[in-house]
């Protein structure tokens, strides 16, 4: 039975990364403010589908509607409150009877066969605002519509003596009559409040709350998303350029090499992926829009199934070429099943993965910190990431897996090495895959976009220097406990005690894993076969 033999200088990491944890979320709570955003709504997505369909059976006299629930968000409102340090003045005004997160119901009449999309406030069930999406080919005259546009503001407790007609804003898309309205007192900073409302020939058939927000904010953040797509591509280029040289390589040591190695991997990367993305259907629903949402979703679902299997391959790659040009130069960072040294690899790799995972959040964390209070950094709710956009959020974590497989092997085992043959320089071997696993990430919604490629960079250096140290095994438990932790905390957020639970399996997930390996392994364990590297003696 192998018996846990603790290292003193990463015992010594954890420690100070739990300091540091600790201490920053004690900070954060000495700064707490009250924002517009959160995560944690109090109806079930039920109790908002009954809501709308109740609203539009009354209103438009709907037969037997059918509902399908998604989270969204007013993204770019959230931005420019956060950017502007705005939230708290925005809650105290709007905040509860117009939040920035929200139910999207879709609603569709299987009689007349309109489509309507509700949002619904998630916090009270209350609607927020309504619209027919179908087609549009009659109008009502503007003067009509105007009355009846005066008493649906009133009706919504709005004073329409507060407004004036304004001319379609520029991201609006009019259909049959639409005519806009805007507060002209209780700005938020330079946001008012606008109202959009829909007619055709007969009737009211929209109403939404819009909140205009300056063009210098919107040229801002137009620039941020264009360089974050930038990155982005430049990360994908490079990482292709990394899969070509696997291929190459791979066909070059094509006799010294094991190509078994990574199918089990590649296997249970694409299994979990194609798992997400199944459960993944409502944030792909959000993402469509209401003009053929079902068509748009199931092409969004095919189209990320295609994009999975491409990434399997080159995880494949980088697992076959990246462990064969290690092993061309005498070293074996990543030891097969086959080998004895596996079982106590697998088993010290997890201890040690969970040690550094604390230290890697602890640094994390103050980097967070760090960038807020200096660097002004906020983030926004992303309704196409949410885990209230899951079919079932407690698959979510899962997901852990298939970053640790999946990026360990690119830009630790694979890209290292590529770059240490090129530069002969285990810094510059180190920090150039980070840069490039960094870059992959900043299309998350967090601004100023360049703060994410430096706190990514960061944990890529930790974990680069992981893996030269303890090796590839080491590095993607580090990797999957990181995740594991984060992720599973995260479902305590959602508040039952199933998903709390859940939380503190996936918590747990990566020792379980790594005692199964060790034990599965030591009942095949047999002596040294002639010419096999002894195992490593590392301590946890």
């Amino acid at each position: 039975m192998l018996q846990p033999r603790l290292n003193r200088l990463l015992l010594l990491l954890a420690c100070i990364g739990i300091v540091m944890y600790v201490g920053v979320n004690a900070l954060y709570g000495l700064r707490a403010e009250e924002t517009t955003s959160t995560e944690n709504p109090s109806i079930t997505k039920q109790q908002a589908a009954d809501s709308a369909v109740q609203f539009i059976t009354d209103r438009y006299g709907a037969h037997s509607p059918k509902a399908f629930v998604v989270y969204q968000s007013k993204k770019g409102r959230s931005g420019y409150l956060q950017k502007e340090n705005l939230s708290e003045a925005y809650a105290k005004k709007y905040g509860e009877r117009f939040p920035i997160d929200y139910y999207q119901v879709s609603v569709v009449d299987p009689v007349s066969k309109l489509h309507y999309e509700v949002e619904v406030n998630y916090t009270n069930a209350k609607i927020i605002g309504w619209s027919e999406t179908n087609t549009v080919s009659t109008a009502m005259s503007k003067q009509k519509a105007d009355i009846l546009a005066k008493q649906e503001i009133r009706s919504q407790g709005l004073n329409p003596d507060d407004f004036i007609a304004i001319e379609k804003p520029a991201d609006q898309e009019a259909i049959g009559t639409t005519l806009f309205y805007e507060k002209q007192t209780d700005p938020v900073g330079k946001a008012k409040l606008q109202v959009r409302l829909d007619f055709n020939d007969k009737a009211l058939i929209g109403f939404n709350i819009l909140f205009s927000v300056p063009a210098s904010y919107q040229a801002w953040l137009d620039q941020q998303d264009r360089s974050a797509a930038i990155m982005t591509w430049i990360s994908m280029g490079f990482t292709l350029l990394m899969s070509l040289a696997a291929i190459i390589y791979a066909i070059k040591f094509r006799k010294q090499i094991d190509f078994r190695r990574g199918l089990l991997l590649t296997l249970i990367f694409i299994t979990i992926y194609i798992t997400n993305n199944i459960n993944m259907y409502p944030a792909f629903k959000s993402m469509a829009g209401s003009v053929n949402g079902d068509m748009a979703t199931l092409v969004a679902s095919l189209f990320m199934n295609l994009v999975t299997m491409l990434l399997g391959i080159s995880l494949y790659l980088a697992l076959a070429a990246g462990n064969g040009l290690w092993e061309s130069i005498g070293s074996r960072p990543w030891p097969s099943w086959k080998e004895r040294a596996f079982g106590q690899e697998a088993f010290y790799g997890m201890g040690r993965g969970y040690l550094l995972a604390l230290f890697i959040l602890g640094v994390q964390q103050v980097l967070f910190y760090a960038g807020e209070v200096n660097f002004d950094v906020w983030a926004v709710n992303d309704p196409s990431d949410s885990m209230l956009n899951m079919l079932e959020p407690r698959l979510f974590p899962l997901m852990a897996w298939v970053a640790a497989i999946s990026e360990e092997a690119t830009y630790r085992l694979l890209g290292i090495m590529l770059f240490k043959k090129l530069f002969r320089s285990n810094f510059i071997a180190i920090i150039v895959p980070s840069i490039i696993w960094a870059a992959s990430h900043t299309q998350y919604p967090i601004y100023p976009v360049y703060t994410r490629l430096i706190e990514v960079t960061i944990i890529g250096i930790i974990l680069g220097y992981v893996f030269l140290k303890y090796g590839f095994i080491t590095a993607v438990f580090a990797h999957a406990c990181m995740d594991s932790i984060l992720m599973g905390m995260s479902l305590f957020s959602l508040g039952r005690v199933t998903d709390v639970l859940a939380g503190i399996f996936y918590i747990a997930l990566p020792a379980l894993v790594g005692l199964a390996l060790a034990w599965l392994h030591g009942k095949r364990r047999g002596p040294l076969t002639p010419g096999e590297p002894p195992p490593r003696l590392e301590a946890l």
